[in-house]
This record gives C-alpha cells, structure tokens and sequence, in this order.
C-alpha cells in the first residue's frame, strides 16, 4: 500500500514509468505490474506513448 501511496503522490504531475522505477527502487517488470494492478483498480492511466517510454497520469476525477 506505500507504493501505490507513493505512485498517486508522485503522479500530481504526469511521470515517465522510469521516473516512478527509479524513485521505488524497483525492477521494470515490478514497477509494471504494479502500474498495471493500479490501472485496473481506476487509479491511473497510461496518457501516452513516445517512442518506447510510456508516460503515467492519475485517473481523471479520483484524488
């Protein structure tokens, strides 16, 4: 739950999945799942893609 905490907290302003991995210490296919167990969940999306760095918001109307 501090992680998901973290990433919400984080996520006031749109990330990059290697900013929030960096921050948590944690391994790519870690931060992942976690982001894709979040967005199930409704609590973030991903907003868009560059190249192969996927950029994180904030699900809109959630705080």
């Amino acid at each position: 739950m501090a992680r998901r905490s973290f990433v919400l907290d984080a996520l006031s302003r749109p990330r990059t999945q290697a900013e929030l991995r960096d921050a948590l210490g944690m391994s790519n296919s870690g931060i992942r799942h976690l982001l894709r167990d979040m967005e199930r969940d409704g609590l973030v999306r991903p907003a868009e893609r560059i190249a192969h760095t996927r950029i994180w918001e904030r699900q809109t109307g959630r705080q």
